[in-house]
């Protein structure tokens, strides 16, 4: 049944069939080749989106983060986060990746914070003189951190896979995802003053003030989320729910850039992305049972262990793997494959089940931006204009960065778990 399984997968993917319908044929190919009677596709498909309340903040999340985009929130977070750095050599640039940290800590969706923060900051970037693939590309980069920086999408399938606590998980992702925005911002201050990209020009203070003032029902957002959650006021399905009402009436009568008429596109989104998360999710879980059902993951954990692999060998093994499947598969597809089979395995090395879950998510947050389907790309391409070749020059010395960082995070466990174990929080 496990050859079935695999090879029936790989074929449909060589062929070009979408992931989620690759795992559905290959999970019929392997129950036609095994005793089991197809009813298992029932029994265990809708109990896998039905049955688990966990998911149910998904939506609400993508919700909250389209409120946020086509409510005019977004523009004052970037404003924001203009004033704070803006006055560096090349501070748009930092700005950039500073918009990209707070967007993130709402909409938990990577493709989103490059579609909002890319639509307001290429276009600024390439008119006070910065190349265009720079603007690009360091928009593009950064876009990831919205899914390692809480909420995260990708964050919530994980708990879902390994049932590990939510609140838990996403105050593990916050100095992660600083380190790695301080990296970016780093980076591109180096680059921009080898290039000698301007300065942006001087502010008041009374315009500081203002901008801040009016900022601050955005900025609101994700301390409300993110409190509510790790706090223990509300679960993630009421803290998600909450931010999309709060969202809402704040776009609505505070800015009043949120007109009725955006509602049904908003909805609509919604709709649409939520409906292809769950899917895969729907597969996947099926997918998961049947090698389950032929002990995979017991047959790899034995196999690893007779290899004799450490901590830190597994880990790098792991990473290097992550990254590799991240350049095909969109990040939830690849989580959901190989954490079912690789997390037990971590689990009896001793690795933390918060690291191990940081350390996944980090790798995967990362082919949003690797080719070929890295689906930032094709979004900051469509903004700006260029092609993929030339964004991808302008993201090599950013992806040696960000790999540095990445390896750190994976050898040194203390990233992921202090602040969890700071405030108490349970595995």
């Amino acid at each position: 049944m496990t050859l079935a399984l695999f090879a029936t997968f790989i074929i449909c993917i060589v062929i070009g069939i979408p992931i989620t319908f690759s795992l559905g044929v290959a999970a019929l190919a392997a129950i036609m080749a095994s005793d089991l009677s197809v009813i298992v596709i029932a029994q265990r498909v809708l109990p896998a989106i039905v049955d688990a309340s966990v998911l149910v903040c998904i939506p609400l999340f993508i919700l909250a983060g389209n409120v946020l985009s086509y409510g005019g929130m977004g523009d004052r977070l970037v404003s924001v986060a203009n004033i704070l750095v803006g006055r560096s050599r090349g501070g748009l640039g930092s700005a950039n990746v500073l918009a990209s940290m707070l967007f993130g800590g709402i909409s938990g969706s990577a493709a989103a914070d490059t579609s909002a923060v890319g639509s307001v900051m290429i276009p600024s970037m390439e008119k006070q003189g910065y190349d265009k693939a720079f603007a690009t590309a360091i928009t593009v980069i950064s876009s990831p951190l919205g899914a390692i920086i809480p909420p995260s999408i990708i964050m919530i399938v994980y708990c879902w896979v390994t049932e590990t606590s939510i609140a838990s998980i996403f105050a593990a992702g916050y100095l992660p995802g600083l380190i790695i925005g301080g990296a970016m911002i780093l980076l591109g201050w180096i680059i921009s003053v080898r290039k000698g990209y301007p300065i942006a020009p001087q502010t008041s203070w009374a315009e500081k003030v203002r901008i801040v003032a009016t900022a601050l029902p955005a900025l609101a957002m994700p301390v409300m989320i993110i409190g509510g959650i790790v706090g223990g006021v509300a679960t993630a399905t009421e803290t998600a729910a909450l931010a999309s009402v709060y969202g809402f009436l704040v776009s609505m009568y505070y800015y009043r850039e949120l007109k009725w008429s955006a509602v049904p596109t908003i909805l609509f989104e919604t709709v649409k992305l939520t409906g292809v998360v769950l899917l895969i999710i729907a597969m996947a879980a099926l997918y998961g049972w049947l090698m389950a059902f032929d002990r995979v993951p017991f047959q790899v954990a034995e196999l690893l262990g007779a290899m004799g692999l450490t901590p830190f060998a597994f880990l790098a093994v792991y990473v290097a793997m992550m990254i590799f499947l991240g350049c095909f598969l969109a990040p939830t597809e690849a989580l959901i494959i190989a954490v079912p089979i690789l997390f037990p395995v971590a689990m009896q090395m001793g690795i933390d089940p918060l690291h191990f879950g940081i350390v996944s998510v980090t790798a995967l947050a990362f082919g949003h931006v690797s080719p070929p389907v890295g689906v930032c790309l094709f979004v900051g391409s469509a903004i700006s204009g260029l092609s993929l070749g030339r964004i991808i020059r302008a993201l090599l010395p950013f992806y040696v960065v960000i790999f540095g960082v990445l390896m750190l995070i994976a050898f040194y466990a203390p990233i992921t778990t202090l602040v969890p174990d700071l405030l108490g929080l349970s595995r």
